[in-house]
């Protein structure tokens, strides 16, 4: 009797087992690849507008349908009133449920401003006397520029510009905007001539920065790299200490000018 149970045992483990593999479900067939999907045509847009249009075609028989930017499949194979920018466009084979590879499709400004740096002058250190122009191309009139997130204006020139960073922003009459941005208004402050006898004369004497308290001012790469500190110090009044002779407003300008110009070796 415990023969017979035993076999019955191995017979319903043998036959499951056969009985699993013979109903597994068979591999996918999908191949994205083979969905040969290209684009058909494409028509571009104009500044701060949304009327481009790609047109894309699978270059295979068989139902399809189509979607962009990761949305739902459609049975439309044009895709329209599309702002500039960068799509992407997948199909699914209808039979397989097998969907393409992306396509990225982009849907491009036909009347884009652009400016370029026309002339930059600079500033004398404490001054006014900078100026940026630039030359505009394309757009639609009338074109409005910008400096540095001020208020606009309609002339491509500014002017009466102290030294810094700037950027200027051009926008047309469809809201289309162009920017140059790193703009740099130097003075003629240099390391050399300036700013390092006035701190050998003032700071780097003895028993002050001249090696006997850190930094050591006598040297050129501790002066340029402390650069911030001894700007703020000689702002604020702190440097040189009490019981020494203040810097002049020029000379404590001809400091800051130089820190904004990027503390360089010049």
């Amino acid at each position: 009797m415990k023969k017979k149970f035993l076999y019955v045992i191995f017979l319903l483990v043998v036959f499951t087992g056969c009985e699993y593999e013979r109903i597994a479900a068979p591999e996918s067939e999908c191949n994205s690849s083979e969905i040969e999907l290209t684009v058909e045509s494409i028509k571009n847009t104009a500044c701060a507008k949304s009327i481009g249009e790609i047109a894309v075609v699978v270059n295979s028989t068989g139902q399809y349908e189509y979607r962009i930017n990761d949305g739902d499949f459609v049975n439309n194979n044009v895709f329209n009133s599309l702002a500039a920018g960068n799509y992407r466009i997948q199909a699914i084979d209808l039979n397989t449920n097998c969907i393409s590879e992306a396509i990225e499709v982009a849907v491009n400004n036909e009347d884009g401003i652009r400016i370029s740096l026309l002339e930059q002058n600079n500033s004398e250190c404490g001054e006014n006397t900078g100026s940026i122009s630039v030359a505009q191309e394309g757009g639609v009139e009338p074109i409005e520029y910008i400096l540095n997130g001020g208020q606009a204006q309609n002339s491509a020139e500014f002017i009466n510009l102290s030294n810094g960073n700037y950027s200027v922003l051009a926008r047309d009459a469809n809201g289309c905007e162009a920017e140059i941005t790193g703009i740099d208004i130097m003075t003629s402050i240099s390391f050399s001539n300036d700013i390092k006898p006035i701190i050998a004369t003032n700071c780097a004497v003895s028993g002050c920065h001249n090696g006997s308290e850190s930094p050591n001012l006598s040297k050129d790469e501790n002066i340029i790299q402390n650069a911030s500190r001894i700007r703020s110090r000689t702002s604020n009044g702190t440097m040189p200490p009490a019981g020494r002779q203040d810097l002049t407003e020029n000379e404590i300008q001809a400091i800051a000018c130089w820190v904004e110009d990027g503390a360089l070796n010049n």
